[in-house]
């Protein structure tokens, strides 16, 4: 009788989210206490190496821009957010490169960079546009210059949180409570003598280092240097230790660190070439630099179809290769939130380390990309344990919901409410950062204690050089 009271209840409320594993329902998530997918994640976080991967959709909360389903007036409102001011002939343009009125960024972009190197191509000022009484011709220089209004436009938008958005609470006064939880959780709930966790992301904001900031932690980005800030892949090897201040001699291996890698760029890095004063030689630098600068020397892979050959030069070359190197590492875990697999390089990583590493783990949470809402809400606790074929449900034609149905324990996916990035922050077991004694300062405490009292030997381990 319970637990068909139970079953009641689940169906009046509508599950807030669905966990799956191995292609199977493992929890129907309704207001309770989601306790499976906690125990999956508190098992995630202890293998040896830890990998996070984070997309845009980890951004939405604090706006975050999308990128699909955009009529062109939307398009010419991100131009003029970011300070610029369409003209006549931009619309015209964007009505002829998009005449759905309901496009994709990444093909938008690539229509206008296409067109620009066809006129190129052929030696032409201008390219034509349409068919019959409708084609018009548009000059090159007007078609690069939209492009490169929407790309400065993009960039723009991605200054987080945007001067004057109405957040949801509690982001409105503290927006980056939800990257702070989750970076705070996956750092504190892992035991002290396992390896530093790796966070890869192909957002350009500046929101996970700005949580990193607030938190106090200390973070490895692959750049060397304070004043002069220059990329130096190099760093990535090195690591944080407390030492005793006179004789330099290891106490402990600092908390509270990881790597940040952005494989896309970021809004604060540009790119400039030199010459070396001792050899004479050029080369291409990445530096880092006041993120409110405007300038076209950002260092981006835009969303068109350019990206993927983009990626095979540097700096982004050598980022993809330790994402690809961290996910073929044994005892691997690999969470994803917010990346909804459309960049063809980084799935070639995930898809063939799945096929490779047996001992890759991957959990995915994404709201969206299983279900209908429909569907979402029809689910009850009969679900429980059946195959996601099975449920009567027609999953959609995306890349997560395919793994979602694939007959692999390894593969989990967390969709619904629950699988936005704010929710799995607040699912990641581990206590809140706020109103604790942070573990490092305690572990150091107890540390110089020890040594004060010469009972125990410093431990062992290196400064950071």
């Amino acid at each position: 009788m319970a637990a068909e009271n139970a079953e009641t209840v689940l169906e009046e409320a509508g599950p807030k989210g669905l966990f799956i594993v191995g292609g199977t329902v493992k929890e129907v998530i309704t207001t309770s206490e989601p306790t499976t997918v906690r125990d999956h994640l508190s098992s995630l976080l202890q293998v040896k190496n830890l990998v996070v991967l984070l997309g845009s959709g980890a951004s939405f909360h604090l706006g975050s821009p999308k990128t699909r389903d955009l009529t062109n007036e939307q398009v010419l409102d991100l131009i003029k957010d970011a300070g610029g001011e369409p003209t006549a002939e931009d619309r015209e343009l964007l009505a002829a490169i998009n005449p759905t009125d309901s496009g994709d960024l990444e093909a938008l972009l690539n229509g206008l960079q296409l067109a620009a190197s066809l006129a190129a191509q052929a030696g032409q000022a201008a390219v034509t546009l349409g068919s019959g009484t409708a084609a018009k011709s548009y000059p090159k220089v007007d078609v690069d210059g939209l492009r490169q209004r929407i790309n400065r436009a993009l960039a723009e938008a991605c200054r987080l949180p945007k001067n004057g958005k109405h957040l949801e609470a509690p982001f409105d006064v503290d927006p980056f409570h939800a990257h702070r939880t989750f970076l705070s959780r996956i750092v504190r709930s892992r035991r002290a003598n396992l390896p530093r966790p790796r966070v890869f992301t192909t957002n350009y904001d500046l929101v996970i280092e700005s949580a990193l900031d607030e938190l106090g932690y200390p973070y490895i980005d692959g750049f060397s240097g304070t004043v002069d800030r220059r990329l130096n892949l190099a760093f990535y090897g090195l690591d944080f230790h407390r030492v005793e201040t006179t004789t330099q001699a290891v106490l402990a291996r600092a908390e509270g660190a990881l790597y940040l890698h952005k494989v896309h760029g970021s809004l604060n890095w540009r790119s400039s070439s030199g010459r070396d004063r001792l050899t004479g030689l050029e080369s291409l630098e990445v530096r880092q630099s006041d993120a409110s600068a405007q300038d076209d020397e950002l260092v981006l892979i835009y969303p068109t179809s350019a990206k993927e050959s983009d990626t095979l030069a540097y700096p982004y070359s050598d980022l993809l290769r330790l994402l690809g190197d961290a996910v073929q590492q044994e005892d691997t875990a690999v969470i994803v939130a917010g990346y909804g697999f459309a960049d063809p390089h980084i799935n070639r990583l995930l898809l063939r380390s799945l096929a490779t590493n047996s001992a890759l783990n991957v959990l995915i949470a994404d709201p969206f990309a299983v279900l209908q809402g429909a569907d979402m809400a029809g689910l009850t606790s009969g679900a429980l344990q059946q195959q996601l074929d099975a449920l009567g449900v027609a999953p959609k034609q995306t890349a997560i919901a395919a793994l979602a149905k694939a007959d692999d324990s390894r593969i989990a996916v967390l969709t619904g409410e629950h699988g936005k990035f704010t929710q799995l922050a607040r699912l990641m077991p581990g206590s809140s950062p706020q109103g604790e004694t942070p573990t490092a300062v305690a572990t150091l405490i107890e540390a110089l204690e020890q040594v004060a009292r010469g009972s125990a030997p410093p431990l062992p381990g290196s400064e950071l050089l």
